[in-house]
């Protein structure tokens, strides 16, 4: 494979041998020089890409100036330029108001992003016992790359403490655990999709308390509000300080849900009314949290890709951005042909930065890149099921 070439490669130039301790530098070398190359890659893609303007982009800026000013986006706002809890907005009221300018805004902003991107390395370098070459796949992976430093998209926060709290979970720290789960919660909602089998790893939690042995139901309902205890708390400081009601934050949470039939068998299915929209998203949200409480698998990491085979599987609705969440339990995993999937999802999301990057001044999306796009999708689609569903490593 190519990583195992780059990393067989290294001694020759970039980390030289040491007379004592040969084994020991040589290996070292070879990990900073995974970390240095990531962070060169990331950073260079954010320059290359700093001019670039989008949706997102946009909703950065207006709900930082928003927010530094003290004025209450939820929910009219927040309704269409920020469907989260509010966390992430002081960290854009911050970079408004330590850039002043757009560009120097926009890039503080991915900065942050790509320093959580390193995060996840380092978390998958723990979690893969210090495995060199997969630690290095996902240092290259084009995925995560080009969603935070193109694109700007901060799903690599949520996704760092969702690996975080695993990490933690198998080093027997489960309170730090519940607080870094909840914090992936707080920053993005998303991370709700996987509290089953998180607290089904948690229950350890409260073993030393005889009361509560043997009663799941009880331990569940506890854990639960622990890990919602960092949203509830951000909403009631906000709600303090901006004068507005929890209700309205609530309503914009659950008005939330991607864009409905863009993706796999609904986009066959063409528009279709509001009502059916909801009424298919509730379906597949019964059905996927249904599917989470009969999944049993012990490994925590195999549990989540799981999941996420059946999500992306299945899911009403979508963003391309979700693609972040997947890669590192690809990575970890390594299920057959998961380097394909990478980079087909790679291939797809160029074909959607396109008009971000050769289409400035286009109107409407060229109707050979829609039909590109609509190819590609289905393809990748039904590469989700092979690689999901065929592949004995996960099945």
């Amino acid at each position: 494979m190519f990583n195992n070439v780059i990393i067989d490669w290294i001694p020759s130039g970039a980390c030289p041998r040491l007379r004592s301790g040969e084994g020991m530098t040589h290996r070292k070398n070879k990990i900073y020089f995974t970390f240095v190359l990531a962070l060169v890659v990331r950073l260079i893609s954010l320059y290359l890409f700093r001019n670039v303007t989008n949706y997102d982009l946009q909703s950065y800026l207006q709900v930082g100036e928003l927010t530094l000013k003290g004025v209450n986006i939820y929910p009219a706002v927040a309704n269409l330029h920020y469907p989260y809890f509010p966390f992430f907005l002081y960290v854009e009221a911050l970079a408004v108001w330590l850039g002043h300018e757009k560009i120097i805004i926009i890039i503080i902003i991915k900065f942050i992003t790509v320093i959580f991107d390193l995060g996840i390395l380092y978390l998958i370098f723990l979690l893969s016992k210090k495995n060199l070459k997969t630690a290095f796949s996902y240092a290259i992976n084009p995925v995560t790359i080009l969603i935070t430093t193109l694109h700007g998209q901060f799903d690599v926060i949520p996704v760092f403490f969702i690996l975080l709290a695993i990490y933690l979970i198998k080093i027997k720290k489960e309170l730090l655990s519940v607080l870094s789960f909840s914090f992936a919660i707080l920053t993005k909602t998303w991370p709700i999709l996987f509290v089953i089998p998180i607290i089904r790893k948690l229950k350890g939690i409260f073993s030393l308390d005889s009361r509560l042995r043997g009663n799941d139901t009880i331990k569940f309902i506890l854990l639960l509000t622990l890990i919602l205890i960092l949203p509830v708390l951000f909403t009631i400081i906000y709600c303090l300080f901006f004068k507005t009601n929890p209700i309205d934050i609530g309503k914009t949470l659950i008005s939330y849900q991607g864009l409905w039939g863009i993706w796999g068998i609904w986009d066959l299915l063409g528009k279709t009314r509001i009502l059916w929209q909801k009424l298919s998203t509730l379906v597949f949200l019964t059905c996927f949290f249904g599917y989470s409480w009969f999944k049993t698998e012990k490994n925590l990491i195999k549990n989540i890709l799981k999941l996420l085979f059946f999500f992306f599987i299945f899911t009403t609705n979508f963003s391309i951005q979700y693609f972040v969440w997947i890669i590192p339990f690809l990575i970890l995993i390594k299920p057959k042909n998961y380097l394909y999937l990478i980079i087909l999802i790679g291939i797809y999301l160029l074909s959607f930065y396109y008009i971000w990057l050769f289409c400035l001044n286009c109107k409407a999306t060229p109707y050979w890149l829609v039909i590109s796009q609509n190819i590609i999708g289905f393809v990748l689609w039904l590469s989700f099921i092979k690689v999901g569903y065929l592949s004995k490593k996960i099945s």
